[in-house]
């Protein structure tokens, strides 16, 4: 296969204008902002196609919105909070439960963006016949489109249920307006587009460019899917489909494996994070921006992290990313999990100040510390799936089919061993319902700060009642949002959801 050129900017087909950004390197897939590809016929070469391709990666991520992602998937749970400034503005529907279809970011981080990486696959799928290329890199890259493709979906599913299925960027074959599929149809297509793109992807061990689809992205997606559509006998298979690559394990130490020079483009030992955002500590770029808000008033360090020190230079934003002190209390205190999670810490005149006195829910996650920040931009890698979140899938879905086993036990006390909290026994878990309350507490644990909590609640039948123990008042349909007003005001053939 051809290597990924840097700076690639080439003509693609017909008079599409595709969004993307090329710029790699031999060892990692790495996708960069806008740039607009001129009209022409570019996809008669490997480079043309790729660059194409690389565009459609470009956007089935949260791009520089990773921060947005994970704080609506946690400010609408028990979990995180927000104050202070034009975040809170943009969280406050959210934390209120008051959102509706015209609410900032439904329309463009959870809806345009995976539908532009929708377009640029389903461009590729429609035109890569009419290459002339070499067969084997041919079905590479079908394959790596179709993931793209179904896993945007599967995304969107989590927010918004069935979406329209565009599946050609032919409007000669599917119209412009177009309806929704049924549940079945969606799932169908789902599954069928996964477990196809894995049989032709590369195994996670062949593939050398960090960030591009593996069999192990193919299963772990789809393990997801089944997951969040209580699948529970497909989710024992794909759960065994990743464990048999026999290449992820966890990584040893919980804290470490979120530090920069343990990311898997510069520490190969690491293979627990399946699917993750590359992330880079400068402009230009995709950076994380979750920690500036997250830093307390003239933060400078805290005990739980002596590897870390805000340094001058570093973002250090008014708006305020907190934790809810239910949450934190949850923990038990010799988890080593929660050594990301600070609750005091020294400010810039060397006083060590307590959170949790200072205000209520006030506790902050600095899972995503990057010692090289430059202003707002930091370099540190945000999670989708890892390999933990497999095992504890897995362990989900036994529960749900034949109630607690030694093998769903074990699986969970490979995530609590690691934690340094005492393992569980058969005994100790209790019946069905017991342990998947269980399991959905081990959860909380290990995923804070990573955008799993709203899902994760939703699949358990606890998000509208967290959200009314808290004093909120909630309508069923809020498990869903609503389709974004643009969408539905531009599309006749889209109804928007019931209750919106």
């Amino acid at each position: 296969m051809a290597k990924m050129k840097k700076n690639i900017f080439k003509k693609i087909f017909g008079t599409l204008l595709i969004i993307g950004a090329l710029v790699s390197c031999e060892d990692q897939l790495e996708m960069y902002p806008v740039a607009e590809f001129a009209p022409g016929n570019a996809l008669q070469n490997e480079d043309g196609i790729e660059a194409l391709l690389f565009s459609a990666y470009n956007n089935y991520t949260p791009g520089s919105s990773v921060r947005t992602d994970i704080l609506i998937n946690e400010v609408t749970t028990d979990v995180g909070r927000v104050r202070i400034g034009a975040v809170e503005r943009e969280m406050k529907p959210f934390m209120d439960f008051n959102w509706d279809a015209s609410t900032n970011h439904l329309g463009g981080l959870f809806w345009t963006r995976p539908y532009t990486a929708i377009r640029n696959a389903n461009t590729l799928l429609d035109n890569i016949d009419n290459s002339d290329v070499d067969e084997d890199f041919k079905k590479m890259v079908v394959a790596e489109a179709r993931y793209i493709r179904a896993y945007c979906y599967t995304d969107m599913y989590k927010y918004f249920g069935p979406v329209p299925l565009r599946t050609t960027a032919d409007l000669t074959v599917q119209p412009k307006e177009l309806g929704l599929p049924t549940e079945e149809e969606f799932r169908s297509f789902i599954e069928t587009e996964l477990n196809a793109a894995a049989q032709d992807l590369l195994d996670p061990a062949a593939q050398t460019q960090v960030g591009r689809a593996t069999k192990g992205h193919a299963y772990a997606a789809l393990t997801k899917f089944l997951m969040n559509t209580k699948q529970w006998s497909k989710v024992v298979d794909a759960t065994q489909d990743v464990m048999n690559l026999n290449y992820y394990e966890l990584f040893p130490e919980y804290r470490a494996a979120f530090f920069v020079v343990n990311e898997p483009q510069t520490n190969a030992a690491n293979k627990e994070m399946i699917v993750t955002w590359s992330l880079k500590n400068e402009s230009g770029g995709y950076n994380n921006d979750y920690q500036n808000g997250a830093f307390p008033p003239g933060f400078r360090t805290s005990d739980n992290i002596p590897e870390f020190e805000w340094i001058v230079g570093m973002a250090n934003w008014p708006t305020q990313f907190s934790m809810r002190d239910g949450f934190v209390d949850s923990f038990d205190p010799n988890d080593a999990r929660k050594q990301t999670i600070i609750e005091d810490y020294y400010n810039a005149g060397g006083n060590l100040v307590n959170l949790r006195t200072a205000n209520t829910d006030n506790c902050r996650s600095l899972k995503y510390f990057d010692n090289e920040q430059t202003g707002n931009f930091s370099g540190c890698d945000v999670p989708y799936i890892r390999y933990a979140d497999i095992l504890l899938c897995r362990a989900e879905a036994l529960n749900e089919l034949n109630g607690p086993t030694q093998e769903s036990v074990d699986l969970i006390n490979q995530i609590r061993n690691r934690a340094k909290v005492t393992p569980y026994t058969l005994a100790d878990v209790g019946d069905k319902a017991s342990f998947r309350d269980l399991i959905l507490d081990e959860r909380g644990w290990e995923f804070f700060s990573e955008g799993k909590r709203r899902e994760d609640l939703i699949r358990h039948g606890k998000f509208l009642e967290y959200a009314e123990d808290r004093g909120l008042t909630t309508s069923p349909e809020q498990v869903y949002f609503p389709y974004p007003l643009a969408e539905v005001d531009a599309n006749t053939a889209l109804d928007q959801r019931e209750g919106y």
